[in-house]
C-alpha cells in the first residue's frame, strides 16, 4: 500500500488545486483570534455633520425683537458617536458646538457661542439581554464558515475515496492483461508444438484443431483485457488532470506503481466498537450535523428570548456652555458669560450647567403574533435537526458495519481464491510434466493452464475487491486521509508539503 500511497502524493495535486477553487472565500480567513475580534466587535457608527444656515422672518410688529424682520445667521458643528456591545448595551456621545449672529437689538449677545455634549447609555434587562441575542447571526456565520472547511474536507475525501477505486481498477486491468498475456502466449506455443508433431504423425489432426480454436478464443480474451486497460487509463487521466484535449496526454499510457496485485496476507481490523468510535469521531457528516445543531439552539434561544417584554436601564448626562460678546446693538445690555468660544467649552465640562437622568422604559408586546411564529419555526427546526443527527449517527454506524463486514467476507474470498490458484498451479504443473513425457495430451495441458488462468483472474478480482473494501472502509470510518498520509491544509493550498506518513 505504501507504494500506492506515493503514487497518490506524486499526482493529486493539481486535482487539489482545483477542488481549493470550490472553496468559499471566508473558508480561507483569518486565524481564530481575528474571528473572536469579530464576535466582540458589535457595529459602530460615527457623524460629523456640519453646516450652515442664514434664516430670516418677517415679524408683525417691532415691540419683540425690535425690528421688521428676524435675521438668523447659524454655523453648527457636531460629533456623535455611537457604540453597541455584546451584552445589550450600547452608549452614545454627542458633542454639539453652534455660533449665531442676529440683527436684534434685544439679543444680549451677537454672536453667542453654545457648546453641549451628552454622554448616554442604555442597558437591556430583559429581551436583547446577554450574548446570546446579540451575537446570535455572528455565531452562526462562524459555524456556517466552519460547516464550509468541513463540507471542503468532505468534497476531498470523495475525492480522494474516487480515485483510489479508479487506481485498483487500473492495477487490476493491468493484471488481467498480463494474465490473459501469458495465457496466449502458452495457447500459441501449444499450438505450434503440436503443429510439429502432426508433421511427425504422432498426434491426429484433431489435437492442432482444438489448439487453433484455443488460440483464437484466448486472443479474443486478451483484446478484450487490453481495451478494458485502455479505458480504465482513460479514466485516470480524467480523474486527475483538467483536461484530454492534449493528445500527448491523450495517448501516454497510465503505469501504476503496484503493477501487481500481491497476494499478502489479511491484514487485521479494529473491532467494530472502536470502528464506530472512529467514525463518530471522523464522519464529516457527522461534524456538519453537529454545528448545524448548534445553530438551531443559538436560533431558537435567540427567538424566547424576543418573547419577553423589553425592559432597559437608561440614563444620559451631559453640560452646557454659553458664550460672546454683548450686543453692538444693544448698548445697555450687560453679561456674566465668557465672550470667547474657548469659555464655552470650559462652561460646558466644569459641571457649572449639569444635565442628567436615569430612569427604566417597560415596552410589554401584546400579542406578538411575529415573535411567537419566529419561536414556534426555531422550535421545530431544532427538533428536526436533532431527528436528522440521530438518524445520520444510526446510518453512519450501518455504514461502518457493513464495511467490516464486506471486509471480511472479500478476506475470506481472497483465501479462497489464492488456495485455488495455489492448486490450479500445481494441477497445470503435473498436466505439463505428464504431457513432456508422453502420457498426457496436448489439450489436457491447454485445459489445465486455462483453468490456471481463470484462478489467477479471480485472483485478481478478489484482491481488487479486497482493496476496495479496505477504502470503504476507511470512508465510512472517516480515516480516508489519515490512512493516505494526506493533510487537508495540502487540499486548500493545492501544494504537497514535505510531510510523509
Amino acid at each position: 500500500m505504501g507504494s500506492t500511497l506515493a503514487w497518490f502524493r506524486e499526482h493529486l495535486a493539481e486535482a487539489w488545486a482545483d477542488l481549493a477553487l470550490a472553496l468559499p472565500a471566508q473558508a480561507r480567513a483569518a486565524p481564530p483570534e481575528a474571528q473572536a475580534a469579530q464576535e466582540l466587535a458589535l457595529p459602530d457608527s460615527c457623524c460629523l455633520p456640519i453646516g450652515a444656515e442664514h434664516q430670516t422672518t418677517p415679524l408683525a410688529n417691532l415691540q419683540i425683537y425690535g425690528v421688521p424682520s428676524l435675521q438668523l445667521n447659524t454655523g453648527s458643528s457636531t460629533i456623535e458617536y455611537l457604540q453597541a456591545f455584546p451584552t445589550g448595551t450600547s452608549i452614545s456621545f454627542q458633542f454639539n458646538n453652534s455660533r449665531q449672529t442676529n440683527n436684534s437689538p434685544f439679543f444680549f449677545l451677537s454672536p453667542s457661542n453654545n457648546s453641549t455634549f451628552r454622554f448616554s447609555f442604555q442597558q437591556q434587562l430583559l429581551a436583547g439581554f446577554g450574548f446570546g441575542p446579540n451575537l446570535r447571526y455572528l455565531r452562526i456565520a462562524s459555524n456556517n464558515k466552519r460547516i464550509s472547511d468541513i463540507a471542503f474536507k468532505d468534497q476531498v475525501i470523495a475525492t480522494v475515496t474516487q480515485i483510489e477505486n479508479i487506481y485498483w481498477d487500473l492495477v487490476s486491468a493491468y493484471e488481467q492483461t498480463r494474465v490473459n498475456e501469458q495465457s496466449f502466449s502458452f495457447a500459441q506455443q501449444t499450438l505450434e508444438n503440436a503443429k510439429k508433431q502432426l508433421q511427425l504423425e504422432s498426434v491426429p489432426t484433431m489435437e492442432v484443431l482444438r489448439a487453433e480454436a484455443e488460440v483464437s478464443k484466448r486472443d479474443q480474451e486478451l483484446t478484450v483485457a487490453r481495451t478494458n486497460l485502455q479505458l480504465q487509463e482513460t479514466l485516470m487521466k480524467n480523474a486527475v488532470t483538467k483536461s484530454l484535449d492534449d493528445p500527448v496526454l491523450e495517448s501516454m499510457p497510465v503505469v501504476p506503481t503496484d503493477e501487481q496485485i500481491q497476494p499478502a496476507p489479511i491484514e487485521a481490523v479494529k473491532s467494530i466498537r472502536d470502528l464506530i468510535a472512529d467514525a463518530q469521531r471522523n464522519r464529516p457528516e457527522l461534524a456538519e450535523s453537529d454545528i448545524d445543531l448548534v445553530n438551531r439552539q443559538i436560533s431558537r434561544r435567540a427567538s424566547r428570548n424576543a418573547l419577553l417584554p423589553s425592559l432597559s436601564l437608561v440614563g444620559f448626562y451631559g453640560g452646557t456652555g454659553l458664550a460672546g460678546p454683548l450686543n453692538p446693538l444693544c448698548p445697555d445690555c450687560t453679561s456674566n458669560v465668557p465672550g470667547d468660544f474657548a469659555g464655552a467649552l470650559r462652561n460646558a465640562f466644569n459641571n457649572s450647567s449639569p444635565d442628567y437622568y436615569i430612569g427604566l422604559n417597560l415596552s410589554i408586546p401584546i400579542r406578538n403574533r411575529v415573535a411567537k411564529a419566529d419561536q414556534y419555526r426555531s422550535e421545530l427546526e431544532y427538533r428536526q435537526a436533532e431527528l436528522r443527527s440521530e438518524q445520520l449517527k444510526k446510518q453512519v454506524r450501518i455504514e461502518v458495519r457493513n464495511a467490516q463486514y464486506a471486509l471480511d467476507q472479500t478476506g475470506a474470498r481472497v483465501e479462497a481464491a489464492r488456495k485455488a490458484r495455489d492448486l490450479a498451479q500445481r494441477t497445470f504443473d503435473i498436466t505439463k510434466k505428464e504431457q513432456e513425457l508422453g502420457s498426457g495430451s496436448s489439450y489436457q495441458t491447454l485445459s489445465a493452464q486455462r483453468d490456471l488462468a481463470l484462478a489467477e483472474l479471480d485472483l485478481v478480482g478478489a484482491m481488487t475487491t479486497y482493496q476496495k473494501a479496505k477504502i470503504e472502509l476507511d470512508r465510512a470510518t472517516g480515516t480516508t486521509l489519515e490512512h493516505n498520509g494526506i493533510l487537508i491544509q495540502d487540499a486548500i493550498s493545492g501544494v504537497l508539503s514535505q510531510h510523509t506518513p
